[in-house]
């Protein structure tokens, strides 16, 4: 259907083209005389003069004129019609979405108390409490992310959940999926879910937490160490379960491979240290010392039990075959799972 619509617009579009170019089309391809020439295309004898090849110029000038008009009118027809159809596509529910009422529901939180494992997708999501009462409906780019803050803050508000990913490039597509179960359980029950009332920010606004300090070598600037820079180093790795060394602070992460570091370690809810390589009074000649301490060449650089797991791309890649989580397991979980 869209191409016959595209021919039908392109049709309309080049009717609307003024006569005179019309007709110069037709004139040219017949060879007109000079003279209808001129008076189809309106243009002055004075200023054409009666000469064949000025004619002929005017002639050709316009007709590339033509010609430009219906190949603009050409690409501003496909590119509305392609607005059209993306439109059509991301704004308009899939007929494939399941029902709230036939989406099965998954417990929050592992038999372990650890939060369960989600999918890192976009998607939307209805949280139930532990007596099956439906709390608080959402849409989000990373359903694992959201999942896990809300298991953080409202432990006790987070029973179950019913998610389903939405595999879209936009956020038109997300909140239409959300609007159809929201749609649905107003119908059913006649009220909206307590968390998404109006005015109510339980689940929308996270609650202050303490933050964990970075790890700093030495107290202030103009400070000497007594041993080497690398021999402290090894000290701390291995005093320490888990310990990352990022460029930027553990709230304030300097780039985006430290920043990636950081929200995956938060994600598997692990302990551990941070310290910041780019802060010369307080770890001077850190940013090269971990460098040749660990024989890597980039940071962000993540060490546990004392030994060199890797930067932000090895991490990622851990975390989506699992990897990252038992290497992260306390050693008492690691004898378990054994």
């Amino acid at each position: 259907m869209a191409p016959a619509v595209a021919s039908s617009a392109l049709f309309a579009a080049t009717s609307a083209v003024p006569c005179s170019l019309v007709s110069l089309s037709h004139a040219t391809s017949c060879r007109p005389s000079h003279a209808s020439t001129v008076a189809e295309c309106g243009l002055s004898p004075t200023r054409c003069g009666s000469s064949a090849a000025s004619s002929t110029r005017a002639t050709s000038h316009l007709h590339s004129e033509f010609v430009a008009s219906r190949s603009e009118i050409a690409r501003r027809v496909t590119r509305s019609d392609s607005r059209r159809t993306r439109s059509s596509r991301t704004t308009t529910p899939s007929c494939s979405l399941p029902s709230l009422e036939e989406t099965p529901a998954t417990p929050v939180f592992a038999s372990d108390g650890a939060v369960a494992a989600f999918p890192a997708a976009s998607g939307i999501y209805a949280i139930y409490d532990t007596a099956g009462a439906l709390q608080y409906m959402g849409l989000s780019r990373r359903l694992a992310a959201s999942l896990q803050a809300h298991a953080e803050d409202l432990p006790e508000m987070c029973g179950a959940v019913k998610l389903v990913v939405v595999a879209a490039t936009d956020k038109a597509a997300l909140v239409d999926a959300w609007k159809a179960w929201m749609q649905e359980h107003v119908a059913g029950t006649g009220k909206v879910p307590p968390g998404n009332e109006s005015g109510n920010t339980t689940w929308t606004t996270r609650r202050a937490k303490r933050v964990k300090p970075d790890l700093r070598i030495v107290p202030g600037p103009h400070v000497k160490l007594t041993i080497p820079l690398t021999e402290l180093i090894d000290k701390l790795v291995k005093e320490n379960r888990v310990v990352a060394f990022i460029k930027g602070t553990r709230i304030s992460p300097q780039c985006g491979f430290s920043h990636r570091v950081l929200t995956l370690l938060n994600e598997a809810r692990v302990d551990y240290e941070t310290l910041n390589v780019l802060d010369e009074d307080h770890n001077p000649g850190l940013r090269e010392a971990i460098k040749e301490y660990s024989q890597w060449p980039t940071i962000p650089q993540i060490f546990v039990n004392g030994e060199f797991i890797g930067g932000a791309d090895i991490l990622e890649e851990m975390a989506q075959s699992g990897e990252l989580k038992q290497a992260l397991a306390a050693p008492q979980q690691q004898t378990a799972s054994a």
